[in-house]
């Protein structure tokens, strides 16, 4: 037991760890910007421009057309690379408690954009000359979409103390369910509720191993994982190779919002979306006002961080995380439709780890929703620029840039960026006393 005088030592040494944690991000942001400024930067011969556009992409009536936008591509990386600089010496000299992984986040997207001014400069190894801010913009929102989905379902089900590793084999369950049921009534809203129905199920198969039987929650996500996609693929040459009508490869279409959808750049990336992706907005919104503004979002959080102190106050704590891990498989259901719905058909392998780095995101964003969808979208972002850079003659490898959020998991889980505290119970089976 800790005595009163070793207190304030305590303290000491956890201030000390949280300041020195504090400037590991501010110089690896540091060092981000120098490399901005030398490679990007002073590495662009001084006659190279960028050509920028913000052609719509999914809207035809766009009242204001915004016009190509050339710049000096070594100026305006010098720009954007001192504006790393600055945060990163903010962070390092200040050390700010609060909006630390933000500013990191804000120096991550920034040095995406340099990457691709300094990728389409002119004259160049590019063939393409120009890069559309409103295509890239509007083709990453699906994938941050999915991703949202599932760190989403990921928050539910660890505020809740059970680890959901099978947010991958629910998208492809409700992928896979989904591209049956829109290829056949053609309606996605069937599609979602059926998806819901598929991922829940999933999620109550992970819940009765890890709550009633105790089972290693982690090694029941990855045999599910593992099950469902070989299933698939077995069900994809038994079903939709026979029976192709069953996958036929809709859309979802979109629905503009009056008005707003007629905005340049915001109007086509937040108002003229599909029905998922004003489901995702909601879905973020109810999960983080149920969470920490409600009686119900108290019960989780204190089954989450002690369960045998909630049990003695009248909780139900197996019903609390069978609730929750239930609803969050649902949410992740419905983002493989919603996958499913942005690419047309169902293929087998083609959600690419994305339940994976859904849990990335949430890790990054500390089990809070809001957390979740600032890292959603910037590993959204790099994992679609990775898949698209190719285009662009950009000498670096897809391979390289996809591991990019990998990378950043491991560091925040290290402690390397900053301090990461899981609710207390994660991971661990209650047993009754």
């Amino acid at each position: 037991m800790m005595s009163i005088d070793e207190a304030p030592i305590l303290m000491t040494i956890n201030a000390h760890r949280g300041n020195l944690r504090t400037k590991v991000i501010g110089g690896i942001m540091i060092v981000l910007a120098i490399f901005v400024i030398l490679v990007f930067a002073l590495g662009s011969p001084a006659g190279t421009h960028s050509q920028l556009t913000f052609d719509p992409v999914n809207t035809t009536d766009s009242p204001i057309r915004l016009g190509t936008l050339t710049v000096l591509t070594r100026w305006w990386n010098l720009i954007l690379g001192l504006a790393m600089l600055g945060l990163g010496v903010e962070v390092f000299w200040r050390q700010p408690r609060r909006g630390v992984m933000a500013r990191f986040g804000g120096v991550a997207v920034l040095l995406l954009l340099a990457l691709l001014f300094w990728a389409v400069r002119t004259p160049g190894p590019s063939q393409v000359s120009y890069v559309n801010l409103t295509s890239i913009f509007v083709g990453s929102s699906e994938v941050v979409m999915v991703l949202i989905f599932g760190a989403l379902s990921g928050v539910m089900c660890e505020r809740s103390g059970v680890v959901n590793i099978a947010i991958e084999g629910q998208f492809i369950a409700g992928a896979f369910i989904g591209s049956i049921v829109a290829s056949e009534t053609n309606n996605f809203f069937y599609a979602a509720i059926v998806g819901a129905i598929a991922g829940g199920l999933i999620g109550l198969v992970l819940a009765f191993f890890s709550i009633r039987y105790l089972v290693d929650q982690i090694i029941v996500g990855i045999v599910i994982v593992t099950g469902i996609d070989f299933f698939s693929a077995y069900l994809n040459l038994q079903v939709f190779t026979p029976y192709p009508n069953l996958n036929v490869g809709n859309l979802a279409p979109n629905l503009p919002i009056p008005l707003l959808h007629k905005i340049p750049i915001v109007g086509p990336l937040f108002f003229n979306q599909s029905g998922f992706f004003y489901c995702m907005v909601i879905f973020v919104a109810v999960v983080s006002f149920a969470l920490f503004k409600t009686r119900y979002g108290l019960h989780v959080r204190a089954v989450g961080e002690h369960p045998q102190a909630a049990a003695t106050v009248g909780i139900n704590v197996a019903r609390v995380r069978y609730i929750n891990v239930v609803l969050g498989g649902a949410i992740a259901g419905i983002g493989g439709v919603a996958f499913m719905a942005s690419q047309g058909q169902f293929i087998p392998d083609y959600t690419s780890g994305f339940g994976y780095i859904a849990l990335a995101a949430m890790i990054f964003g500390r089990w809070r929703p809001s957390g979740a969808v600032v890292a959603s979208i910037i590993f959204g972002m790099t994992v679609y620029l990775a898949a698209n850079l190719q285009e662009f003659s950009v000498p670096i490898s897809g391979e390289i840039l996809q591991m990019f959020p990998y990378l950043i998991t491991i560091a925040v889980v290290a402690g390397l960026i900053g301090r990461v505290r899981p609710p207390a119970a994660d991971g661990k089976p209650y047993i009754r006393d």
